[in-house]
């Protein structure tokens, strides 16, 4: 057996996080140069990715260790205006209201963020948006910096997102009164998301999310029909009164041709801070046993915990800050498995960098 077998041998102990694949099964080993690995995602260098390095030096000590990323592109048509720059288009959605899907969108967005990808993030409810206070924005905040952009070439007012957290984002509650409600029909709700996404210069990003209203009406409809969407993720709790909404909520993008990434059951347990207990308020393995059910991937559960509500409150979303806790692993978790899957999208295309020993 030549050096770079051996190599190769021992790295197929290294499994990549998200999946339960090899980093040389799945080609990840990019090249072996003379005591030097170098290993190459297709996704952000979460925690866990890093943590790569340190096992892939546990079993080659002699070896050093080059982590890369390089985010493949999952959109395959040809596209132009303002999301001619971004890689993925991710909708964050769910059946009903109240499981907590902006909670989890704002925080894979920060999430994606904090590992190196450039993203996006794009408040699609009219009625009831939620990013501004998640984000720690206030339409006031908003207002003033937009008026210090220079205007676009003609003197019209030029829509740029506000950068929070290191994300871009973009609600109509940064344009809109809050304390007015918006007593919009079809038509002039589909009408404002798509100036959002279209008239918005988002740059080059590798993720656009999209925290889509809760339900299966106008907004899922024209985003799934008129933006070159990467996929769905969906958002519910064990219960089966979520479970029965998540079911439809599954079926309309499944209809509209829109592939189902993964299903994240949320708030599927309270750990109690006094003695560790753990409750199922909501029941148990709802959400895991839907996936497995519904032929979709299972991206994880996430505990109830009193930290998702201070933080949100707050406006400084969990995955922003370094404090350690079983939810912010929980959540680094889900991004693993959904950035695998997506790069699975692509794992099928010519690999332009074989593995070499020189």
């Amino acid at each position: 057996m030549s050096e770079l077998e051996s190599v190769l041998e021992a790295l197929r102990g290294v499994l990549a996080p998200g999946c339960e694949q090899s980093i040389v099964e799945l080609g990840y080993v990019k090249g072996v140069d003379g005591k030097r690995i170098r290993v190459e995602f297709p996704a952000p260098l979460t925690p866990a990715r890093r943590a790569v390095a340190d096992r892939c030096r546990e079993l080659l000590p002699e070896f050093e260790v080059a982590l890369e990323s390089k985010i493949p592109s999952s959109f395959t048509g040809e596209g132009g205006g303002a999301l001619a720059g971004v890689r993925n288009v991710v909708a964050v959605g769910s059946g009903k209201g109240g499981v907590g899907k902006s909670t989890v969108a704002v925080n894979l967005a920060v999430g994606l963020a904090r590992a190196g990808a450039r993203v996006g993030l794009l408040d699609t409810d009219v009625y009831g948006p939620s990013v501004p206070l998640l984000m720690g924005v206030s339409r006031q905040a908003f207002l003033e910096r937009l008026e210090l952009e220079p205007p676009a070439p003609g003197g019209q007012p030029r829509l740029t997102p506000h950068r929070a957290h290191d994300v871009l984002t973009l609600s109509l509650g940064y344009l809109v009164d809050p304390d007015k409600a918006a007593m919009w029909r079809g038509p002039m709700v589909h009408g404002a998301i798509m100036q959002l996404l279209n008239e918005c210069e988002w740059g080059e990003l590798d993720y656009l999310i999209l925290d889509m209203p809760p339900g299966t009406g106008d907004v899922q409809l024209t985003l799934s029909q008129n933006v070159p969407l990467a996929g769905a993720v969906l958002v519910c709790t064990p219960q089966p009164v979520a479970l029965a909404d998540a079911r439809k909520a599954v079926n309309l993008f499944r209809t509209t041709h829109t592939e189902v990434l993964g299903l994240v059951e949320n708030m599927a347990y309270h750990a109690c801070s006094a003695c560790g207990h753990a409750d199922d308020i909501f029941g148990r393995r709802g959400g895991q046993d839907a996936a497995e059910e519904w032929g979709l991937p299972f991206l994880g559960s996430l505990p109830l915990d009193t930290r998702v509500r201070v933080s949100g409150d707050e406006g400084r979303p969990l995955l922003a800050g370094d404090e350690p806790s079983p939810l912010a692993d929980a959540l680094w978790g889900v991004i693993d498995r959904l950035t695998a899957v997506l790069a699975a999208r692509v794992r099928s295309r010519p690999r332009s960098l074989p593995i070499t020993r020189s």
